[in-house]
């Protein structure tokens, strides 16, 4: 059969979902259909894998409440899944064994997956034991060449193209660039090709290049899939390195620009999987699959809205600022004044535009980081009335923040003060708003209740709280449903724990409030996708 970008061309759009191992899925993954299009799921080789040993088995009875151990079988009744294959091997010289290949066969067409998915890596070695944790492979022209005829035979058995993911290269191996030897690999078999963030961030690290550094060389017409997971950037005595640590780690900042730069080239790119391998917080992983969805670049992939087109400025426009901006330069460098703070402010606005560009992208990222640090910090002594206020003006986070941090008062005013103040200011904005300032006095109170925490006390408000907080998960912020009219009761019951008389049946001490100080990653505890 034949593949290659018109087979991916003609696929469905699969999405934002989850790749677990069948030990990760838990509950809240399977119940909430709105959060994971489809589980990419791992399939692991039974043959090499063994039984469960005692410890395996003791883990498994002591499994947190909610997880369920779900093979692929057990889930294509009710969910949309992708295959993650860990037997294939096809940068070794021995190819898959037909009776493998035949249980993948039948696993593929019971989930009616568009391709197989596997780590580019050495999975099984008939001389050395190696499974489940793969080992990177020599990037040469000899790996290359057997890995095209591992793939066609694979291709020839298996009834769907494989799709060659990234693997992380924490070191540079071989004389060919990785990317290369990906381009050749696609563009001679048909496969697919499914770009892991984190791993191709760990071989930009270790061959000190940028993020996005040589991405030209990348076959863009055959990339079907992005993985993203949590992660971080470790600096050890060698020098920096990504640690891709799965699980309920945050993912590195700089995995979201690479993510938009897939997107921006990728033509046949069907799906983005956000992995969650050893992840033991559900609300984690369902709140890092909520920022993927909602970023910008994913959200307008999924609506299959075409890319924005570059706006050039008018010719006159340009002729003039181009002329600045030349002349500009010509006497920065060529002048008497030496390249100072007098001489800058004195060249024209349009060279100060491309002035040390690398210099403002550094700026401009120590501008946003600050502005989400004490962003973070203060909005959440009102977390609620700061996503009320980002809906009521619709802001982003990064929008709200910079109208909250530089209004807040200096060291002479108190922080609670400030933040009172601030928050006041921003609700009274919109004169015809009846929710933001009845959410405002409410979280007030219960943060005055934070100050005496063994007191029990109660309160009423204009404002049904659990509503609001069902409101921002659902988007249904209509006003009416919102205002309380009698008023509602919230009771301290010490402690910070609330309870409130409004109609809900959830109680206010047991929700995850919108907008939490962010996560620190945990390197080194990485859990790859083994099946287990």
């Amino acid at each position: 059969m034949v593949f290659g970008p018109d087979y991916f061309a003609s696929l469905p759009r699969y999405g934002v979902g989850l790749g677990a191992n069948p030990s990760d899925l838990h509950q809240a993954y399977l119940e909430q259909t709105a959060a994971a299009d489809f589980f990419e799921v791992t399939a692991p080789a039974v043959r090499h894998q063994g039984p469960a040993n005692y410890r395996e088995t003791q883990r498994r009875r002591s499994t947190p409440a909610g997880f369920r151990h779900m093979r692929i079988p057990d889930l294509i009744t009710d969910h949309r899944v992708l295959v993650h294959s860990t037997d294939l091997n096809p940068v070794y010289p021995q190819p898959v064994t037909q009776d493998d290949l035949a249980d993948l066969r039948h696993l593929v067409q019971l989930a009616d997956a568009p391709w197989v998915t596997e780590d580019l890596g050495v999975w099984l070695m008939s001389e050395r034991h190696v499974y489940p944790y793969f080992m990177p492979f020599p990037v040469t022209d000899a790996t290359l060449t057997v890995a095209i005829d591992n793939v066609r035979h694979i291709h020839e058995h298996l009834g769907v193209p494989f799709n060659a993911e990234f693997p992380p290269m924490t070191m540079v191996t071989g004389a060919m660039h990785a990317f290369d030897f990906f381009n050749t690999l696609v563009t001679e078999t048909g496969a697919g090709m499914c770009l892991d963030i984190g791993h191709v961030l760990s071989y930009q690290i270790a061959r000190g290049a940028s993020p996005t550094s040589d991405f030209h060389r990348l076959p863009w017409d055959h990339i079907t899939e992005i993985h993203v997971a949590g992660g971080g950037i470790d600096l050890h005595s060698h020098g920096y390195q990504y640690d891709d640590s799965h699980g309920d780690a945050p993912i590195v900042s700089v995995c979201f620009d690479v993510l938009d730069e897939i997107i921006r080239y990728a033509p046949h790119l069907q799906a983005i999987t956000l992995e969650i391998f050893g992840a033991r917080i559900p609300r984690k992983a369902l709140g890092s699959l909520h920022s993927i969805r909602e970023r910008p670049s994913v959200a307008a992939w999924l609506q299959k809205a075409p890319q924005p087109a570059t706006v050039l400025p008018p010719l006159g426009e340009a002729k003039e600022r181009t002329r600045e901006a030349v002349t500009g330069l010509y006497d920065l460098i060529h002048g008497a004044t030496p390249v100072n703070g007098s001489a800058l402010a004195a060249a024209s606005e349009p060279l100060l535009d491309v002035f040390a560009s690398q210099e403002q992208q550094r700026w401009e990222y120590e501008r946003t980081q600050r502005l989400r640090l004490h962003g973070t910090n203060v909005s959440s002594y009102y977390p609620l009335t700061s996503r009320w206020l980002m809906h009521r003006e619709n802001l982003d986070e990064m929008q709200f923040f910079e109208r909250l941090v530089p209004d807040l008062a200096g060291a002479d005013t108190t922080m609670w003060e400030k933040v009172n103040i601030a928050f006041h200011k921003l609700v009274a904005q919109e004169p015809s708003d009846q929710v933001g300032p009845e959410l405002l006095r409410a979280e007030q109170w219960m943060n005055e209740c934070a100050q005496t925490p063994e007191k029990s006390s109660s309160a009423q408000f204009g404002v049904r709280i659990q509503r609001v907080i069902e409101g921002l998960r659902t988007g249904c912020l209509a006003p009416r449903r919102l205002l309380a009219a009698p008023p509602v009761t919230i009771r301290h019951l010490g402690e910070c724990r609330f309870e409130t008389d409004d109609d809900s049946t959830t109680p206010l001490n047991a929700l995850e409030l919108p907008i939490a100080a962010p996560n620190h990653s945990e390197p080194g505890r990485a859990a790859c996708c083994t099946g287990q």
